[in-house]
């Protein structure tokens, strides 16, 4: 049996984080958090609102690092990452959320040590749904796009970036996209079923 990768979207895949932001953008701005979390809803990145906000980047950081600990992942997240890792699954993390933000998020909540790699967007690297992310993550791990190979997303740019990647997509059905993009491989009804995969 061939051996399967998995690169994992993180807002709406692994991490519930519209709540999460709107009550550090909250504390920070002294805006309300059920306005902010609307506009997240709206599809305006947590960067651009914070910048909209008057917060600037280095406090951002501050307070995500400081209040990581009450962002939840989703319901079972570190055991389904434990049985991947315990399959040798190789396992990254292709995102739009910038490098600053994630890196110590991931460390905050305890689940960076599950991937090989993580890859944000930066020169050369756009953001999804430019399939240069996926490219980077399986270059990165020795993978080549095959059959095998599946992107796990909650939104359209996540489905698009696969599909120009040439990898399978798997769509998060939990998460922020309302309606099943173009191009799913296959929905997934809970975090577990990548375990099927």
């Amino acid at each position: 049996m061939a051996r399967r990768t998995l690169l994992f979207d993180l807002d709406g895949t692994l991490w519930d984080s519209r709540p999460w932001y709107a009550e550090v953008l909250a504390h920070l701005s002294g805006e309300p958090a059920a306005r902010l979390e609307r506009s997240l809803a709206s599809g305006t990145s947590i960067v651009k609102l914070a910048s909209r906000s008057g917060v600037s980047t280095t406090r951002l950081v501050r307070e995500a690092k400081a209040s990581a600990a009450s962002l939840s992942c989703y319901e079972g997240t570190p055991q389904v990452l434990d049985r991947l890792r315990e399959r040798d699954t190789p396992m990254g993390v292709v995102t739009n959320l910038p490098g600053w933000l994630v890196r110590p998020v991931l460390e905050a909540t305890g689940i960076e040590g599950y991937f090989d790699v993580v890859v944000t967007p930066r020169r050369g690297v756009p953001a999804k749904p430019k399939p240069h992310g996926i490219r980077n993550a399986l270059r990165a791990m020795r993978r080549e796009p095959d059959p095998h190979t599946w992107l796990v997303g909650d939104g359209a740019v996540d489905a698009e970036a696969a599909k120009t990647a040439r990898v399978r997509f798997a769509w998060a059905s939990w998460g922020y996209g309302a309606d099943v993009p173009p191009d799913t491989g296959t929905v997934l009804g809970a975090l577990d079923e990548v375990l099927d995969l």
